[in-house]
C-alpha cells in the first residue's frame, strides 16, 4: 500500500488538474519510499527537487485556469499556493544544506496539505466556477 493513494474523492473533474494532482501524489510516494529505504541524500534530494518544481508548475497551470474562468476567490487561493511554495522551498533548502532532514512529519505535512487543498480549496473553486453566471450566457441589452 502506498503512503498516499489517489482515490475518486480527490477528483476535481478537470483532466489536466487531476493529472497534475496524481503526479504530485506519485512524487510524494516516491520520496516516502526513498526516505524509508535509506536512499542517499542525492536520490531523496532529486525527488524532492522534482516535487518542488512540479508543484510550482502545477500551481501556475491551476492559476491560469482559475483566472481564465473568473474564479472570485482567486487571490486567496493563490496566497495558499504561495504559502506552500515558501514552506517546500524551505524544506528543500534545509535538506540541501544539511540543516534539515525529511521526516515522517514532513511527509505527513505534504500528504495532509495536498489532500486538504484538493478536497477543499480546489473542489470549492471548481464548484464556484460552475455555479457562477457566465457573461456570455446573459441576455444582450437591446
Amino acid at each position: 500500500m502506498a503512503f498516499f493513494e489517489w482515490n475518486d474523492k480527490l477528483t476535481v473533474g478537470n483532466p489536466m488538474i487531476d493529472r497534475d494532482h496524481k503526479m504530485l501524489i506519485q512524487y510524494v510516494n516516491e520520496m516516502h519510499v526513498a526516505m524509508l529505504g535509506g536512499k542517499g541524500k542525492d536520490i531523496v534530494g532529486n525527488i524532492l527537487g522534482k516535487l518542488v518544481k512540479y508543484t510550482r508548475d502545477h500551481f501556475g497551470r491551476e492559476e491560469i485556469f482559475w483566472k481564465a474562468n473568473g474564479y472570485v476567490d482567486f487571490d486567496a487561493h493563490k496566497k495558499r499556493h504561495i504559502d506552500l511554495l515558501q514552506t517546500v522551498d524551505k524544506f528543500k533548502a534545509d535538506f540541501d544544506n544539511g540543516t534539515g532532514a525529511l521526516s515522517v512529519d514532513v511527509m505527513n505535512f505534504l500528504r495532509d496539505w495536498l489532500t486538504n487543498h484538493i478536497m477543499k480549496s480546489d473542489q470549492e473553486a471548481f464548484k464556484a466556477i460552475k455555479a457562477a453566471p457566465r457573461a456570455a450566457s446573459a441576455p444582450s441589452p437591446r
